[in-house]
């Protein structure tokens, strides 16, 4: 009896340790996979979280390019020359972003972040100047973020050729379960278990 209860234990731990680890986690859209001279608005999809970019005025102001002479933005990288707006819109919530930027010259990043959508709730918003890392042709780099729950996040320079890269996003932890729903859940265990146990033993 001993035997299958700690079975049946070790059977709800399990699934409860995979069903956290198929939710959060931090996704990274670093354009790699993006066929390079791309333009937006284009829609990229990392372990089921869509993230979809545009550019206003200007469809296609921002494009896919690989550009040498970044420290921290390396591979593609998205850039656009002209000072634009870039919205990048996610599939799903999110409860952390941050990326590395550049701009061509001094200048500051902004980041304002929403809920329902670039037109819905302002929730929050974030600025950063870039740094020049040192000696040669070096541009201004640095990491722009945001904490809080969103789905979108708007971004400016307040120069031309901005570029970001390593968009990191942070899925939401999954719900904790209702003191209902886990007895529910031992309950069928533990039976599963039972039948298990019974068959070994016969």
């Amino acid at each position: 009896m001993r035997q299958m209860w700690r079975f049946a234990a070790m059977t709800f731990i399990l699934s409860l340790g995979l069903s956290t680890l198929a939710h959060a986690g931090v996704v990274t859209f670093d354009f790699e996979a993006d066929i390079t001279g791309t333009t937006t608005q284009f829609t990229d999809t990392i372990s089921g979280l869509s993230a979809t970019f545009s550019s206003t005025p200007d469809a296609g102001g921002f494009t896919i390019m690989a550009l040498s002479g970044f420290q921290s933005l390396t591979g593609n990288i998205l850039i656009d020359t002209a000072p634009e707006t870039l919205t990048i819109a996610f599939s799903a919530p999110l409860t952390d972003i941050s990326m590395d930027f550049a701009t061509f010259g001094p200048g500051t990043a902004s980041l304002n972040a929403f809920t329902g959508g670039s037109g819905g709730t302002l929730v929050g918003s974030n600025s950063a100047s870039g740094t020049v890392p040192g000696g040669g042709f070096d541009l201004p780099e640095g990491v722009l973020g945001f904490t809080g729950t969103f789905d979108t996040v708007v971004l400016s320079a307040t120069t031309a050729n901005f570029a970001i890269d390593n968009v990191a996003a942070t899925d939401p932890p999954p719900p904790v379960p209702e003191p209902g729903s886990l007895l529910l859940c031992t309950g069928a265990l533990a039976a599963l278990s039972f039948v298990q146990f019974r068959r070994r033993s016969s």
